[in-house]
């Protein structure tokens, strides 16, 4: 299996970034790589709820995700299965945000399961695309480092 690790800090205080993840109209706004965007997005952000993105590209090409929320701790953690509607495989995400000063948040987001190595790079530069998109919601995102694992 293969997994990657994402960390960096985004200069905006920890309940913004938080709220970037759980509400949907700002999630709306990040949740899409490149120029793909959010056409639509469903979700229960509870535990146990579940969520439903369709990504749109400028050629009409669409993608879903979908999953299940689980485990949220306000200002602190998320974590969640992930599911394209083109495949059985399910990975999980892992989200840890935390405060730093002068309104700083630093946030490590883990993807972990893949079964094919392909897959997770492409989901791990989708997720590095997110982010420069979440530091415009945010304002100022700047990776520091990410790694890919195999096990």
């Amino acid at each position: 299996m293969y997994d990657f690790t994402l960390k960096g800090y985004l200069n905006s205080d920890v309940a913004t970034v938080y709220q970037a993840f759980s509400e949907p109209d700002i999630l709306s706004k990040w949740f899409a790589p490149g120029n793909l965007m959010v056409s639509q997005m469903m979700l229960s952000f509870t535990e146990g709820g579940q969520y439903r993105t369709v990504l749109v590209g400028p050629d009409g090409f669409q993608q879903t995700i979908m999953g299940t929320y689980q485990e949220i701790v306000p200002n602190e953690r998320l974590s969640f299965t992930w599911r394209w509607d083109d495949t059985n495989d399910i990975t999980k995400v892992d989200v840890t945000f935390n405060t730093l000063p002068n309104s700083t948040t630093s946030i490590h987001l883990c993807q972990s399961g893949f079964a094919q190595e392909q897959d997770m790079l492409s989901q791990q530069y989708a997720w590095l695309a997110c982010l420069e998109k979440l530091s415009l919601a945010t304002r100022n995102f700047s990776p520091v480092q990410h790694q890919a694992y195999a096990a």
